[in-house]
């Protein structure tokens, strides 16, 4: 088939078949979805080398989505909207436990809680940060939610003693630093890779809160049991291709692990207020 060929035929392909009394069916597309810590086009451009491998093993159409933010993903999760989901591990471990969908992978290294402030700004200790703001991507990120345990233990608690900002990426977050608006600000060592070097040499890491498992893989609770075997095994050989491994220095991770049982019950005690904030 020419290349004319092959265009004329999806542009036209649905038109021949009404004329000629039958339906021309489409590929059906399968979808990713990524947690919104990045703008729409910046996540399909990071996820491109995973999204172009397994439209090359499943054959058929591969596309990623998101959300507005962590809350409408989780509700998207749960709705089925995503084929794969790659997802915080609180949110996947919920949706396991209460939804019976499938984990897959988990990347690795895991996440750590860093609480950082701007060296033209110095936060001393973390008492410091009261009566002042605290800048955070989600307030239903696990690291954030670690973070603001930990700041409760110290007698600091969020909208008594100081302000919380929710930004829509790290490196939001991070300028709101810089210019003095925050005096503190959530991040992980994966997220300081989202963050220009111009933002990022100026931030100074004040304490390392608590490392929480890293995102994991989810497939629906009826994806069946060959497909999820096949992803699983694809999912497994990325990283070692050179976009696999590419793909993950560029994201902050070294490999992907199979999501056994003791990996994901180390998220357990996150669920309650998890839960709790869910449901506001």
């Amino acid at each position: 088939m020419t290349r004319a060929f092959g265009l004329c035929m999806r542009l036209f392909g649905p038109l021949v078949g009404l004329l000629l009394g039958f339906s021309v069916q489409a590929a059906p597309v399968f979808t990713i979805g990524v947690l919104p810590v990045h703008s729409a086009w910046v996540l399909a451009e990071r996820y491109e080398p995973l999204r172009a491998y397994l439209e090359k093993h499943l054959q058929q159409p591969v596309r990623i989505e998101s959300a507005a933010d962590f809350a409408r993903f989780q509700t998207r999760t749960l709705n089925g909207d995503f084929d794969l989901t790659i997802t915080p591990s609180h949110f996947a471990r919920l949706a396991q436990k209460d939804a019976g969908f499938q984990p897959l992978l988990q990347f690795t290294p895991d996440h750590d809680a860093l609480l950082v402030y701007s060296s033209d700004h110095p936060l001393a200790e973390v008492g410091d940060l009261r009566g002042k703001q605290l800048a955070v991507i989600d307030r239903l990120a696990v690291t954030v939610m670690a973070t603001l345990s930990y700041l409760d233990a110290q007698g600091l608690e969020a909208g008594r003693d100081y302000r919380l900002a929710e930004h829509r990426t790290h490196a939001s977050a991070a300028y709101s630093l810089v210019t003095g608006l925050s005096a503190a600000a959530v991040t992980t060592s994966q997220g300081m890779l989202q963050i220009p070097e111009y933002l990022r040499s100026k931030l100074v890491a004040q304490k390392h809160i608590a490392d929480v498992p890293a995102f994991v893989f989810l497939a629906r609770p009826d994806a069946p049991r060959a497909q999820v075997e096949r992803l699983q095994k694809w999912l497994l050989e990325f990283p070692s291709e050179a976009e696999g491994s590419d793909f993950l220095s560029h994201i902050g991770y070294t490999g992907v692990v199979a999501a056994t049982e003791a990996r994901m019950k180390r998220a357990d005690g996150y669920l309650k207020a998890t839960r709790k904030a869910l449901s506001h």
